[in-house]
């Protein structure tokens, strides 16, 4: 169980305060914030509707305010990992990944969540996925579950039984051969695939225990190797390979796995599963979830991932900050029940909430797995920390299933890897002094996108906050430049063409360019309309003639303007335009000066 004191101890503090609030002033005779009863209001980046949460806070709370920072960038976690490294969140911290390799960031910058009553509402074996020791700074919302999965329609005609442990399964791999039908299908369509088959599989070995987790920290500090965390895996990967469990792609005749698995004469498939039933209108032979299987079973795993993760920024508990505090722990208490997890998610049965009260829906194909689940088979997806490395793991993954190297090969290059990120690092294209606010951003977006495609100027549409943001905008920018490195992690998270998209454009006349500059760019969604602003940028600062043409480079363009321009592609990607606009000046560091769009 755990300690109370803390609580105990914020309770008296409060009442306290409240004491010296009733008076209007502290000791020194300074007016606190809140004294006159205002509640200001907090703040939770999003990149939807919240307005089912703030109707529910508000039922039980209506003096609490919530304000929404919108953000619809193409690298939601990087940009709010950024903010956990930084600690400039805002108030209700949202982010996908708990970030436990980023210790010391939680510890400065979120608030310590275990001693608070709400906390007592989640799954004990989640949470404890998410301690940085023993403490908690992240509570987890639903969460989706990565497994095997077996024709349940097929086991059934042939009476089979679902095995239990690798040891069943490699018992009951020659019936299910004997009777004409394939073993199983692995899905080899990304990297990714091949670096969670080692984790899965090393999950029911020993990678959650005490000590595999310190492995990780060691390993990715250059202080151990990976045979020695996952040496042992692919030892048991070579057994899958060899019994057929795991397959190269070359053996599905150019289809995708969950092709094959839906003909109906497969058993298992290993990764990605599309649906619960072979046909797409809940018809034909019906699938089930399978765990990853330990060789005895004592250890199978159910591989989970929250859909969102939520805390509280430290800031909170600053001096003057004791009614924005009190408001945010009942948000969390609202968000930590059935009612307001259920504000951010519709019903479905293919996902899981993490709370311990939350009944299972029985039609769930994980409904007979949750008991299970509950009793600690489940191992969180790894990503962080290994964020700069996985994909190259991954690849070495998918070329030993497919007979292209040795598991001792993918060993050797995996401390290889790691040692080179140790050494160099993520290529640094500049360092960025402060916080660019979003109308910055947008000016460095304007002028490196109109160089690129020889524009001359830019509009360039805000994600700003327009009424209650149940619309936001996914043109434009979102988010702004924090003081850190500027990868291209960090580019994706601000620019609006993402990882691959590529800079439009349009023709237009200056006073078109005026004129649709001061309209802002118009998104019509369920009966609502929302106008973003555009940052105007025109290079040299020139002033625009009205019967000029001019080549327009444009993020955000809605029907009319696209028409108007004749809107185009430019043909160059946003994120080389980036890349190479600081790599020709010899990477510099960020400042003002390269906000200026020069002739």
């Amino acid at each position: 169980m755990r300690s109370k004191t803390r609580k105990y101890t914020v309770c008296a503090l409060a009442l306290a305060l409240i004491a010296i609030l009733l008076c209007g002033c502290d000791s020194s005779g300074d007016v606190k914030p809140g004294s006159d009863g205002a509640h200001e209001p907090l703040t939770i980046l999003y990149s939807s509707d919240v307005n089912r949460l703030k109707k529910l806070v508000a039922e039980k709370y209506p003096e609490i305010q919530i304000e929404v920072i919108p953000y619809t960038g193409k690298n939601w976690s990087r940009f709010t990992c950024d903010q956990l490294i930084t600690g400039d969140m805002p108030d209700i911290y949202n982010t996908t990944y708990a970030w436990t390799n980023y210790p010391d960031a939680m510890r400065e910058n979120l608030l310590e969540l275990s001693s608070y009553d709400f906390t007592d509402n989640y799954d004990p074996t989640l949470l404890a996925q998410q301690e940085i020791d023993g403490g908690i700074y992240l509570l987890p919302s639903r969460y989706s579950v990565f497994s095997c999965a077996y024709n349940k329609t097929l086991f059934d005609k042939h009476g089979w039984k679902a095995p239990e442990s690798f040891e069943e399964l490699k018992a009951l791999a020659p019936e299910i051969e004997e009777a004409g039908v394939r073993l199983a299908v692995t899905d080899s369509s990304a990297a990714g695939y091949g670096f969670q088959y080692i984790c899965d599989l090393a999950d029911t070995i020993d990678l959650t225990s005490v000590g595999g987790v310190q492995w990780q920290r060691d390993f990715l500090s250059g202080k151990a190797t990976a045979a020695q965390g996952f040496g042992e895996a692919m030892d048991y990967m070579e057994e899958w390979i060899e019994l057929g469990l795991l397959q190269g792609k070359d053996s599905l005749g150019g289809k995708r796995s969950f092709e094959v698995f839906m003909e109906g004469n497969t058993a298992f498939t290993v990764g990605g599963i599309d649906r619960w039933t072979q046909n797409a209108d809940g018809t034909g032979d019906v699938y089930a979830p399978m765990p990853y299987l330990s060789r005895d079973g004592s250890k199978n795993m159910y591989i989970t991932f929250p859909s969102k993760n939520f805390g509280l920024s430290k800031k909170l508990a600053e001096k003057g900050n004791e009614q924005k505090l009190e408001d945010a722990l009942h948000v969390m208490e609202v968000l930590s029940t059935i009612e307001g997890q259920s504000t951010f998610f519709d019903a479905s049965t293919t996902y899981i909430s993490s709370l311990r009260e939350w009944e299972i829906d029985p039609t769930s194909p994980y409904a007979p797995c949750l008991e299970e689940m509950r009793n600690g088979h489940t191992a969180p997806l790894l990503y962080t920390g290994w964020e700069s490395i996985l994909a190259r793991i991954g690849e070495d993954a998918l070329n030993y299933l497919n007979g292209g190297c040795t598991k001792e090969y993918v060993l050797e290059h995996m401390d290889a890897l790691c040692q080179d990120w140790l050494t160099n690092g993520a290529t640094v294209f500049s360092e960025v002094d402060r916080v660019y606010d979003q109308r910055e951003t947008a000016q460095l977006v304007g002028r490196i996108f109109g160089d690129a495609v020889g524009a001359d100027c830019a509009m360039i549409s805000l994600n700003a906050a327009i009424d209650d943001c149940s619309i936001q905008n996914s043109a434009g920018i979102s988010g702004y430049m924090m003081p850190l490195p500027l990868t291209d992690e960090r580019i994706v998270s601000v620019i609006p063409t993402g990882w691959n998209n590529t800079i439009r454009t349009l023709t237009l006349t200056g006073s078109q360019v005026k004129e649709y500059a001061e309209k802002g760019y118009t998104i019509e969604a369920g009966g609502k309309k929302a106008v973003f602003p555009y940052e105007l940028i025109v290079k040299g600062g020139k002033e625009l003639v009205d019967d000029a043409e001019y080549t327009v480079v444009v993020c955000g363009a809605d029907e009319e303007l696209s028409t108007a321009g004749n809107i185009q592609d430019g043909g160059v990607q946003g994120l080389k335009a980036f890349k190479d606009f600081f790599d020709g000046r010899g990477n510099p560091p960020m400042s003002e000066k390269l906000l200026i769009w020069d002739e």
